[in-house]
C-alpha cells in the first residue's frame, strides 16, 4: 500500500477542492451567460426580422445591412445562393449556413423562424431563418464575431485566473502543510535518536499548539526515562558489586582460614622439624597465589582491556591452548579429540585473549568429567564467520540453568567464581561474535562460539 505524507494529506485535498471549484464556476458562468446573451441576440435578430417583413424591406437588402449592419442572403430551394449581401468563396455555403438542418427543422416543427449560430468564411453569425414561397430560405445574418472573440478572451481569463489561484492555493496548503507537518518531523528524528539510546538530548517544542505540548510531554518522558536508567544503572552496579563482594569474600576465605591456621600453628609450635616448617610455607605461598588468581579473575570481569587483533591461524591459537592442558587432561582421564577444519584463512583477533576465554570453556569441561570422560574440539568454517565446537561428555547442565550460563557469578560448582563463562562471552563479544551452549543431563554439553572472517570495527 502506497503510503502518503501528512504533509501531502493535506495539500491534496486542497488543490482538488479548490481546481474543481475554480474550473467548474467559470464554466457553469460562461455558459449561463452565453445562453442568456444568445437568447437575447436571438430575440433581437427576430425582432429585427420582422420589423423587416412589416416594412417591406424584404426586397431591399442593402436598405436592411444599412439600418442594421446585417447581412442578408436569399437561398433557392435547391440550396443555391440566389442573393447575398456577403463576398467571397461559396462553394461550401451550404454546409456553412446548415441549410439541410434548417429546412427539416422548419418543416418538423412548422415554425416560420429558426435561428442558428454559424461561422461563415471564419467570422461568427447568429442566423434566423425564414422560410418563404417556393421554399425560398431568407436569411438575415447578424454578426457576432466580436461576441464570440469577447467570449474567447473572458474564458481564456478566468481559466488564467483559474490557474493563479490553483498555484496559490497549492503554496498556500504546502506552507501550511509545511508548518504543520515540520514540527512533527523534528519529533520523528528525535525519537529515532532516543530508541537509540541518546537519552542526554531534548527536542525544541517550536509551536504552541498540540505538537507543541506533544513534543513537551516526550521530554518530560525522555527526561523520566533517562532518570530510571541512571536509576537503573545504579542499581545495577550495587547489585553488581554486592555479588562480586559476596563471591570475593567466599572465594578467599577457604584460603585465608587456611593461612591463618597454618600461621598460628607456626607461631605456636617452635619445635617445628625445618621440613615441615618450609612445607607450611609452602602452602600459605600456594593459598597466597590461589587468591591472587580470584583477585585477578574479578579485576578481569571488572575492568575489561581493550582489544588488540591481528591476523592469526585460529586452529594453531586452540592447539597452544591445548598443549598447555594436556597434562592436566591426562592427570583426569579425559580423552582428547581434535577435528580442526583445514585451511583456516587468518582471523583478527586478540590472541591472549581468546586463549584466555578458550582455556576457561575447556576447564569448566574438564570441571563438568570428574571421573573422566571425552573432550571433542572442532572447528567449521561458515560463509562469513568461523564456529568452534567444545563438546564434553560430563554430568551436563539442568535445562533450567542452562539460560543462566553465561551470567556474571553464576555457578553450580561449589568452587568457583561464576565468572569463567562470563568473561569468555565478554571476549567473543568484543570479537563482534557469539557463544552458546545446549547440553543433556548425563550425557554432556556443547560449548558453540563464533567468531567473524573479518573484523567489523
Amino acid at each position: 500500500m502506497r503510503r502518503y505524507s501528512i504533509q501531502n494529506k493535506i495539500v491534496l485535498p486542497f488543490i482538488l477542492l479548490f481546481t474543481v471549484v475554480v474550473l467548474i464556476v467559470p464554466v457553469i458562468t460562461i455558459a449561463l451567460f452565453d445562453r442568456k446573451y444568445d437568447e437575447q441576440v436571438s430575440r433581437e435578430t427576430q425582432e429585427w426580422l420582422e420589423a423587416i417583413v412589416d416594412t417591406g424591406y424584404m426586397h431591399q437588402p442593402e436598405k436592411v445591412k444599412e439600418a442594421y449592419g446585417a447581412e442578408v442572403t436569399v437561398v433557392g430551394n435547391d440550396n443555391t445562393v440566389n442573393y447575398t449581401t456577403l463576398s467571397g468563396d461559396w462553394t461550401n455555403f451550404a454546409d456553412e449556413m446548415k441549410l439541410d438542418e434548417v429546412r427539416k427543422h422548419i418543416k418538423e416543427s412548422d415554425l416560420d423562424f429558426v435561428s442558428q449560430n454559424i461561422i461563415v468564411d471564419g467570422r461568427h453569425y447568429k442566423v434566423i431563418y425564414y422560410q418563404q414561397a417556393s421554399d425560398r430560405l431568407y436569411c438575415l445574418m447578424r454578426d457576432i464575431d466580436k461576441i464570440a472573440g469577447a467570449k474567447r478572451h473572458v474564458t481564456l481569463l478566468m481559466l488564467g485566473i483559474a490557474a493563479v489561484v490553483i498555484l496559490l492555493v497549492g503554496v498556500i496548503s504546502h506552507l501550511i502543510g509545511r508548518n504543520l507537518t515540520n514540527p512533527i518531523k523534528d519529533l520523528v528524528q528525535f525519537t529515532r535518536k532516543v530508541a537509540g539510546g541518546n537519552l542526554n538530548e531534548q527536542c525544541k517544542a517550536k509551536t504552541h499548539d498540540e505538537i507543541g505540548d506533544l513534543t513537551v510531554a516526550f521530554n518530560q518522558m525522555t527526561r523520566d526515562l533517562r532518570n530510571s536508567r541512571n536509576e537503573l544503572i545504579s542499581a545495577e552496579r550495587l547489585a553488581t558489586a554486592g555479588k562480586m563482594a559476596a563471591s570475593f569474600a567466599h572465594e578467599i576465605r577457604n584460603p585465608l582460614s587456611s593461612m591463618r591456621m597454618l600461621a598460628q600453628m607456626l607461631m605456636r609450635k617452635q619445635d617445628l622439624s625445618e621440613a615441615r616448617r618450609k612445607q607450611s610455607m609452602e602452602y600459605i605461598l600456594e593459598e597466597i597465589e590461589r587468591i591472587d588468581v580470584i583477585v585477578k579473575g574479578f579485576m578481569d570481569f571488572a575492568r575489561p582491556a581493550s582489544l588488540d587483533p591481528a591476523p592469526h591461524d585460529l586452529n594453531q591459537v586452540l592447539q597452544e591452548v591445548l598443549d598447555l592442558m594436556e597434562a592436566n587432561l591426562n592427570h583426569h582421564q579425559i580423552l582428547l579429540i581434535k577435528k580442526f577444519a583445514p585451511d583456516l584463512p587468518a582471523i583478527p583477533l586478540d590472541r591472549d585473549k581468546l586463549k584466555q576465554a578458550f582455556m576457561n570453556i575447556v576447564l569448566n569441561a574438564m570441571d563438568a568429567m570428574p571421573e573422566g570422560g571425552t573432550l571433542e574440539i572442532l572447528t567449521l568454517q561458515d560463509p562469513d564467520r568461523v564456529r568452534i565446537d567444545v563438546m564434553d561428555t560430563g554430568v551436563g547442565i539442568p535445562p533450567e540453568d542452562l539460560n543462566r550460563l553465561f551470567e556474571p557469578f553464576f555457578t553450580t560448582k561449589s568452587q568457583g567464581t561464576g565468572l569463567g563463562l562470563a568473561n569468555a562471552k565478554r571476549v567473543l563479544e568484543q570479537h563482534s561474535g557469539d557463544i552458546q551452549g545446549k547440553s543433556v543431563v548425563e550425557q554432556g554439553t556443547t560449548i558453540s562460539l563464533w567468531l567473524p572472517l573479518s573484523s567489523k570495527s
